[in-house]
């Protein structure tokens, strides 16, 4: 993609963001990203009429031995702007951030986002921030799911290969996430691109098993599942991880942060999008992409553990696990939102 195209398609996405005179936007960049991303997000706001300014961090001063990875997508929380209370107050007072860092799952961004700053995460490849570029009609099924979560009491997920495991809902439920690919109200992040709908379950009210088949996908691992999984859920948390060398691969992983709360199980959803490939992990090298195709692609279940910050719980764990689930089934309240891969309601059919 030439600079010109990137700068068209990035302007494109801050009008969707409603950026433009009187606004005051920052693009935020640290040592891992894209030097293009980051001058044509800075030329795109200032060709909509905002005030825009570039903030750059250096890399947060961190005791490695605290975790066992830092690869793109597997460290959560901990960013370039992790203590930097000057770069936090300055965000406070923009109306637009682009994050190029990935404040995802951190205090920092809950902070910025109380103080009204409409933020939106920007890490993926030109080529799939093209294909997947919001469409029309993908905000709406995402808030027709979104309306459909905030009234259930009850989710349960199931698959062909065994799963079966109930969520309990209402303790954060009523305001659901939802991304479809831009942010345009104060205070709302999103993550472009991509189009899915999520909550968190009540705490310690998730029982149940999932066996993970061949073909579901792991974050951060960015790989399929080659052999079964069976993950055995009590009251909340993770107490089994049962199988081959997959299992074995997960069950090291998360040993290795050393933490309890990576265990715990986090956000529930399924993904809308039409333009997300299930098969991109074959197509990208993995230190390139986060995986929005994966976590978004239409009629996937994705389930998580780890981190609830975002919706005001207090663990701030770094571990976090997105696992994308083909071909399996959602129901609330007894009614398929996906049955078997395919997406049921109507006001949520592509």
């Amino acid at each position: 993609m030439s600079a010109i195209d990137l700068l068209d398609m990035f302007q494109r996405e801050l009008a969707l963001c409603k950026v433009g005179p009187g606004q005051v936007m920052a693009v935020l960049t640290g040592p891992n990203s894209r030097a293009d991303y980051a001058a044509a997000f800075v030329a795109a706001g200032q060709r909509l009429g905002a005030e825009v300014f570039r903030l750059d961090l250096p890399p947060a001063a961190q005791d490695a031995s605290q975790t066992p990875t830092t690869a793109q997508g597997a460290l959560w929380g901990r960013t370039p702007l992790t203590g930097h209370r000057s770069g936090v107050e300055m965000l406070k007072r923009v109306d637009m951030l682009v994050d190029l860092v990935g404040l995802l799952h951190s205090p920092e961004q809950v902070e910025i986002q109380r103080a009204g700053a409409r933020v939106l995460m920007v890490v993926e490849p030109p080529e799939i921030l093209a294909r997947m570029f919001p469409r029309e009609g993908n905000r709406e099924r995402v808030e027709a799911g979104g309306r459909r979560l905030a009234r259930a009491k009850q989710l349960r997920i199931t698959n062909r290969a065994g799963t079966d495991l109930t969520y309990q809902l209402g303790q954060y439920s009523k305001t659901p996430i939802l991304q479809y690919g831009y942010t345009d109200q104060p205070g709302r992040w999103d993550h472009f691109p991509g189009a899915f709908v999520y909550t968190w379950p009540n705490e310690g009210q998730s029982n149940g098993t999932i066996v993970l088949a061949p073909g579901d996908i792991i974050f951060p691992f960015k790989d399929f599942v080659r052999s079964e999984i069976r993950v055995n859920v009590v009251d909340g948390w993770i107490k089994s991880i049962e199988g081959g060398f997959d299992a074995e691969h997960l069950r090291h992983f998360m040993a290795s942060w050393n933490d309890p709360d990576a265990y715990a199980m986090a956000h529930i959803g399924w993904g809308l999008d039409k333009m997300g490939l299930w098969n991109s992990l074959s197509l990208f090298n993995k230190e390139s992409y986060i995986g929005q195709d994966g976590r978004a692609f239409y009629g996937n279940v994705l389930w998580s553990t780890g981190p609830n910050t975002d919706v005001g719980g207090s663990r701030t764990t770094p571990a976090h696990l997105d696992i994308a689930m083909k071909g399996a089934s959602l129901f609330l309240d007894g009614e398929p939102m996906v049955l078997d891969g395919e997406v049921i309601p109507e006001d949520m059919r592509a």
